[in-house]
């Protein structure tokens, strides 16, 4: 099946358009993600970490209580803690891509794709299995 050749392109200067949409809205797009940050604390609230959008820890805070309840338990709260801001960052930056690209997008459908799949192996760690 052939295409007429004002059909293609008309196509064709439809996707020029598409990329040029999608090349102005890159300042956007990536000062969203810079603007990520995600947060986790510990029960206690005495252990927070805070990450930026690709989950590398920008600060840690922990309080004269968490430091008392020794450096085994104190290694764990801080690894869990860091697990959930990674995982507060990751829900962050798929909100800020859609809310500027639209829920439909194939950038919002990969980032999707990616946090199923780095998220299901820490809900299953996380239920002991």
């Amino acid at each position: 099946m052939s295409l007429d050749p004002e059909e293609s392109f008309a196509q064709v200067e439809a996707d020029v358009r598409r990329a040029e949409a999608r090349a102005a809205q890159l300042p956007a797009f990536e000062a969203a993600v810079a603007s990520v940050r995600g947060t986790g604390r510990s029960r206690g609230r005495d252990v927070v970490v805070h990450v930026d959008s690709g989950g590398r820890v920008v600060d840690l805070r922990l309080s004269e209580a968490a430091l008392a309840r020794g450096a085994q338990r104190l290694a764990a709260e801080v690894l869990a803690t860091i697990r959930q801001a990674e995982a507060d960052a990751r829900e962050s930056t798929l909100r800020a891509v859609a809310d500027l690209l639209g829920d439909d997008d194939p950038i919002v459908a990969q980032l999707r794709a990616e946090d199923t799949l780095t998220a299901a192996p820490e809900r299953t760690a996380a239920h002991g299995r």
